[in-house]
């Protein structure tokens, strides 16, 4: 299957203009900027709207997930990922989570966000929302501009490193926008997306360390962050809602996930 060939872009425009005005709505609302990348202020959008988990586990096909419990709503990261795959996930989840789409509790895997096999459509229309939030247009062609970018000839690796610092998100993510907003032929992108991304030791991550261009968004943070579950647990102490020793209890179970999580840096 050829990633390409999947793009909603290429598929349905219909579908696509939809997405867009979605996420025009969005940045004016919860980001306050129309134009500009977000990057890991996903993260604190995410916050505002609803509970966030971010804990580490060790499992590069784990991404997250959103799921609901007793009416509450949870948004969870795997924060042992790639800082960049973080954002683009959170960006995912949080189309899933305006559109009220997933029912029950569906674990989000790289295969879904790399789009590796045949996926729902949802879930490409979660993919192209997160891309169109984090890479808009307008910031992107100022972004060419300052690179002298005017066409696919003028594209290297080194400014495809420096877009994908920019805007904290994947390499294939930049190919797909660039391919969106008609950078890119067709037969560009396929040539693009042939390059390797993963790989420590050959092209796009070896060109990272070479150039030292965005090392910050492959780091895996590891953080630990259980909503605002502290907090309430401290609170319900301040204002002895609940017994001394269940407060320790809590505070120690809190203690223990954060001690579990340090464990893997």
């Amino acid at each position: 299957m050829e990633l390409i060939n999947e793009i909603v872009k290429k598929n349905n425009l219909q579908l696509y203009e939809e997405v867009k005005k979605e996420v025009a709505y969005i940045r004016e609302e919860l980001a306050g900027a129309c134009d500009e990348a977000i990057r890991d202020s996903i993260f604190d959008i995410l916050d505002d709207q609803i509970n966030l988990i971010m804990f580490p586990i060790k499992d590069d096909d784990f991404c997250g997930f959103i799921c609901e419990y007793k009416g509450e709503k949870f948004i969870y990261i795997n924060t042992y990922l790639p800082l960049e795959k973080q954002i683009f996930a959170a960006g995912h989840e949080l189309y899933h989570l305006i559109r009220d789409t997933d029912e029950g509790t569906e674990l989000l895997k790289s295969s879904i966000l790399n789009e590796e096999e045949n996926i729902e459509i949802e879930d490409k229309l979660a993919n192209l929302f997160s891309a169109l939030l984090l890479v808009p247009k307008e910031s992107l062609l100022k972004q060419l501009d300052l690179l002298k970018i005017n066409n696919y000839k003028d594209l290297t690796i080194k400014k495809i490193l420096k877009l994908m610092n920019t805007f904290a998100v994947p390499y294939k993510t930049i190919i797909l926008r660039l391919y969106e907003i008609e950078i890119l032929s067709e037969t560009k992108t396929k040539k693009w997306l042939e390059v390797e991304d993963r790989d420590t030791d050959r092209e796009v991550l070896y060109e990272i360390k070479k150039h030292q261009i965005g090392e910050k968004w492959q780091q895996r943070t590891k953080t630990v962050k259980l909503s605002n579950l502290k907090a309430l647990i401290i609170d319900n102490g301040e204002e002895k809602l609940l017994p001394k020793s269940r407060i320790d209890s809590d505070l120690n179970y809190v203690n223990e996930l954060i001690k579990e999580a340090d464990k893997l840096k």
